[in-house]
């Protein structure tokens, strides 16, 4: 049986708590959407494939602090191949300006990838993380998205998420023998893992720094488990929880683990492609040394982002945000007291396919995404006034539920499962209900199927 919705405790801003301007801009955006994906776009001109076995040299000749520390440049090094991402965009989508870029974009590929970016949220609140992160500013939201948009189909956001770290393992090792390799080192290394709750019930991305070595495997490997991370990640969002936490743990730190390309492209990552999405960033145990790296990163931090941005220097502190029973053994030195995703044991998932499914509930679901479109344009083009702004969140909130409830019963054929979903951090039930299960004395299991 279905929940009622209610609209007590809604943040401002948000879906459920809108005011009648900000109704307003969220119906407008909608509208210029759906114009966008009517669009024909231009024929897709792919890049040549590659045929290169030689391993690619970043240029500026080893790991360090802007390749301080590193190997010696003794020769003149070419510039690092991608031979998964960009391979299957027109490379004029991100080289042009975005307004020529967009122009030659199909409409039903910006159309597709759009929904696979809502995924199991609520479209209305996908949207308006990006009104909020422009001010509601309709325009300048509107060029953050269709700037998403691009992005995430050059980067193949939606094909990483399909293939999941099995199939992206066969998919790489396809594309350069030995590359699937380095990207599963990085999802085993414990460099970077999930788990949660913070004190806020987010959930949490642990970053330790110590295990890093820019040498150790090319940007494109890293960029791709960063963009598999933040896609697992966001299944755990659904209201209350409208943002994570990220840990930086920094103790051992030395700048042989200082990776500037990659810290600037997850900056990128968090203001441009997934604004709204940070709820805290914890620096643990930063060590005097850091203070050169922080003087480079802070003035390229959006003032909101860095706002949200606090220090630990001990574990007192830290479980001031986080207490010990989420906190991996690296950061909390107790053996005894494991996190759900260090306790559990699993076998790696299955392999995900690229291509379109074809189940019944797959079929369903894009029928809704064209009945959502038909009554959000209805409910777009009507007036709204104070008297009816109630009833009018109300019923919003409710399509939303519906299109999530729907969403989530196709989630087996579109999203293959990752290691969380093996050790039961995630759960898909084959009655369609998923669930939260950050494990520990702090987190009761948690059906997140309603949430919207």
């Amino acid at each position: 049986m279905v929940s009622a919705i209610s609209l007590e405790g809604r943040l401002p801003g948000h879906a459920g708590n809108l005011t009648v301007e900000q109704t307003a801009a969220l119906k407008r955006f909608w509208l210029r959407l759906f114009e966008l994906f009517a669009q024909p776009g231009d024929k897709i001109n792919l890049p040549p494939p590659i045929n290169e076995p030689k391993v690619a040299e970043p240029k500026n000749g080893g790991s360090g602090f802007f390749g301080w520390g590193g190997k010696k440049k003794t020769e003149e090094k070419s510039e690092e191949k991608q031979y998964f991402l960009g391979r299957t965009a027109d490379p004029r989508w991100m080289t042009l300006p975005l307004q020529e870029a967009i122009a030659l974009i199909p409409g039903d590929k910006l159309e597709q990838t759009f929904w696979q970016m809502v995924a199991t949220d609520n479209p209305d609140a996908a949207i308006l993380r990006y009104l909020r992160a422009r001010k509601w500013d309709d325009e300048a939201a509107y060029r953050m998205l269709i700037n998403t948009l691009r992005w995430r189909l050059h980067m193949r956001v939606d094909d990483i998420t399909k293939l999941g770290e099995t199939g992206l393992y066969n998919e790489l090792e396809k594309a350069k023998t030995g590359f699937g390799d380095q990207f599963l080192e990085q999802i085993r290394s414990g460099k970077a893992t999930l788990g949660g709750p913070d004190k806020s019930d987010r959930g949490i991305c642990f970053i330790n720094v110590q295990l890093h070595h820019k040498e150790d495997q090319p940007a494109e490997a890293i960029q791709i488990c960063a963009l598999y991370l933040m896609e697992t990640a966001r299944v755990f969002l659904g209201y209350p929880m409208v943002n994570a936490c990220i840990v930086f743990n920094l103790e051992n730190f030395t700048l042989a683990n200082w990776d500037f390309e990659f810290v600037k492209f997850l900056i990128v990552c968090l203001e441009r492609y997934y604004p709204e999405t940070l709820g805290l960033c914890l620096i643990h145990k930063a060590p005097w040394v850091f203070s050169t790296v922080w003087n480079v990163v802070s003035p390229m931090l959006d003032p909101v982002v860095a706002a949200k941005i606090k220090f630990s220097k001990n574990l007192d502190e830290f479980q001031q945000h986080i207490d010990v029973g989420s906190t991996p053994v690296i950061i909390s030195k107790n053996p005894d007291v494991k996190t759900k995703d260090e306790a559990t044991k699993a076998d790696p998932p299955k392999a995900g396919v690229l291509g379109t499914p074809t189940s019944p509930e797959y079929l369903a679901y894009i029928e809704e995404t064209k009945q959502y479109k038909k009554e959000t344009t209805e409910w777009a083009k009507q007036e709204l006034t104070e008297e009816t702004l109630a009833a009018d969140a109300l019923k919003r909130l409710e399509r939303g539920r519906t299109h999530r409830i729907i969403r989530i019963k196709t989630e087996k054929d579109i999203r293959a499962n990752t290691t969380y979903h093996e050790k039961g951090l995630i759960k898909l039930t084959p009655e369609a209900r998923l669930y939260i299960d950050f494990g520990g004395d702090n987190w009761e299991c948690q059906d997140v199927t309603e949430r919207v």
